[in-house]
């Protein structure tokens, strides 16, 4: 037990209490762990990874060891190989974007249907009940273990070429998409031309003129610096993206019942603190993309709307495709 002067001292120095208990009460197993995560070390999921392995690392005496490898760096750069690097076990854990894993699931595309949420708070409030249940559960039934959700954050639209306010603005317009019908069927309904392709290719893709643009957060945006190669911004929250927090089953089940507890609680601290970063951060963010000359367009209600009224059709045929289940269970009607 750690007397008063030490207790303080440790208290000064920035050590956290909770991880010495941790330690001292149970014997952890040593286990050394690669994590993985698709985005870049600036990069908000990339940085919480890095976090939790620390915290893991601290709160278990040194024992349990996670190296994280950002950008794909174990699949070569390849996000749908990634995952299944998750699924086959060569991978022990990761942050990975939900709509990637849907290689696994079609199913969990439905958390990407364009504007299902209004609000962070409300996508959080969904994957913290029925809709994260959803999606552990398909996940789990692929041989994935979810610890929980960060957000990616709203998808903003970025490109080389010109203002969007209107669909026409979008005609023949090649925009990287990550793939999946949830988004190159949207991008269609309005003429652009959408192409799949993976996270780690894109900036050089846009530098190089092979796409004119492509979709993602602020957070993203910024910490790859797209916006040396993105002269316009059009703020319209048009796609929710969440980050899950996923082990391998087979991995996950060898652990002992201390352990996966401990696990739990250092992720829903590490996701609480991915989540407020993004939400706080944008403001921020856009000030600087601001003063660096990129012109952000927020559509007004109106313009939105003439957009979002001409997806009666993808509206109808995202939802047969995905399920009723998959969107009750994250709230789509």
């Amino acid at each position: 037990m750690l007397n008063r002067k030490t207790f303080i001292a440790s208290f000064i120095a920035g050590l956290v209490l909770p991880a010495c208990v941790y330690a001292a009460d149970i014997e952890y197993p040593k286990l050394s762990l690669k994590m993985s995560t698709t985005v870049g070390e600036q990069s908000n999921a990339a940085q919480m990874a890095q976090k939790f392995a620390e915290v893991v690392k601290d709160a278990s005496g040194g024992k349990i060891k996670i190296r994280v490898f950002p950008s794909d760096q174990l699949s070569g750069g390849n996000m749908s190989k990634g995952v299944e690097m998750i699924r086959s076990g060569a991978i022990d854990v990761a942050y990975e974007p939900v709509d990637v894993m849907a290689v696994l699931d079609q199913r969990l595309l439905a958390l990407s249907i364009p504007w299902a949420f209004t609000s962070y708070k409300e996508a959080e409030e969904s994957l913290l009940g029925e809709g994260g249940d959803f999606i552990k559960g398909a996940l789990r039934g692929q041989g994935i273990e979810a610890l929980g959700f960060i957000h990616n954050g709203f998808r903003q639209l970025t490109n080389s070429k010109h203002e969007i306010r209107t669909p026409d603005d979008l005609k023949a317009m090649k925009l990287r998409v990550p793939g999946g019908d949830v988004f190159v069927n949207f991008f269609r309904v309005f003429g652009a031309d959408p192409v799949a392709m993976s996270f780690s290719e894109l900036f050089t893709a846009l530098q190089q003129g092979t796409v004119d643009g492509q979709e993602n957060g602020f957070d993203l945006i910024t910490a790859n610096k797209f916006y040396e190669v993105q002269k316009y911004i059009t703020a319209w929250n048009y796609s929710y993206g969440s980050f899950a927090l996923v082990f391998n089953k087979k991995t996950w089940d060898s652990f002992d019942e201390n352990t996966q507890k401990l696990l739990k609680e250092k992720a829903a601290e590490i996701n609480s603190i991915g989540n407020k970063n993004v939400e706080d951060g944008e403001k921020e963010k856009r000030a600087f993309l601001t003063d660096y000359g990129v012109k952000i367009t927020d559509l007004t209600p109106e313009e939105l709307q003439a957009f979002k009224g001409m997806l009666g059709d993808y509206y109808a045929n995202v939802k047969q495709t995905y399920g009723a289940e998959a969107c009750a269970a994250l709230g789509i009607k």
